[in-house]
This record gives structure tokens, C-alpha cells and sequence, in this order.
């Protein structure tokens, strides 16, 4: 398993309030994307810089679909990155909110053919 935190260095201006979250692991690791979720969950929380919400916030997670308007959204997220870093993911199978989203703020599990990728995004506002 590793895990990124991107703050408004990578989103090409100093001043953003956005934060991504990255959590990636193969998928042979796993027995369910459950299993890799609380997983993650406390890998996160047992980094003291990326501790902050997660055990709590996500104990009541409720799966639900991402539409395909939010996953382009969330694709966008990664591309507007693109001047600073390169992400680069197989194709996503299945992608689903972890809790419902609030604002513009979103997690969500994205399964590829190979990976589960926790994909959190939100901002500081």
C-alpha cells in the first residue's frame, strides 16, 4: 500500500485550497474493496502528517455509484495537476462514494483491473 497527499503545490498555484489523497494497493492483496478500504483507512491513520478524519469519518461508509459526471470531474482534478506530476491508472471498472459527497468534496474507491485506489478530494474552504 502507499499513499499521496497533494496540497496547492501540484495544483500549478500557490494560493489553492484543494488537497487530494491518494491510497493505492493491489487488488490480489484484498479479500473485498471493504477489506481494502478499512485498510486504508488506517494506514492513513497511523501517519502523523496524514492523520486527520479518516477512521471516523468514513466508520459509516455507505457505498454508493459515482455517476460518470463526477468521475470526469475527478479525472479533471488529476489532470489539472498535470504540470507538476504525472499520474497514470489502468482504466476504471467501477468507481463508488465512500459517503455521499458534500460541497464539491468527494471520496471515493476506484477499482481497476489490477489496483483499488482511494481517491479522496476535497478542500480547506
Amino acid at each position: 500500500m502507499i499513499a499521496f497527499s497533494f496540497g496547492n503545490e501540484c495544483f500549478n498555484t500557490p494560493n489553492s485550497e484543494e488537497m487530494i489523497y491518494l491510497v493505492m494497493a493491489p487488488k490480489a492483496l484484498y479479500a473485498s474493496r471493504d477489506d481494502f478500504v478499512s485498510r486504508a483507512l488506517e494506514f492513513l491513520d497511523s501517519d502523523d502528517e496524514l492523520r486527520c478524519f479518516w477512521t471516523e469519518e468514513f466508520r459509516e461508509r455507505v457505498y454508493t455509484p459515482v455517476s460518470d459526471k463526477d468521475l470526469e470531474w475527478l479525472k479533471s482534478r488529476l489532470e489539472k495537476m498535470n504540470q507538476k506530476i504525472t499520474i497514470v491508472y489502468e482504466p476504471v471498472l467501477s468507481a463508488v462514494h465512500l459517503i455521499p459527497p458534500e460541497w464539491d468534496d468527494m471520496t471515493v474507491v476506484l477499482e481497476t483491473a489490477a489496483e483499488y485506489i482511494l481517491f479522496s478530494w476535497g478542500t480547506s474552504v
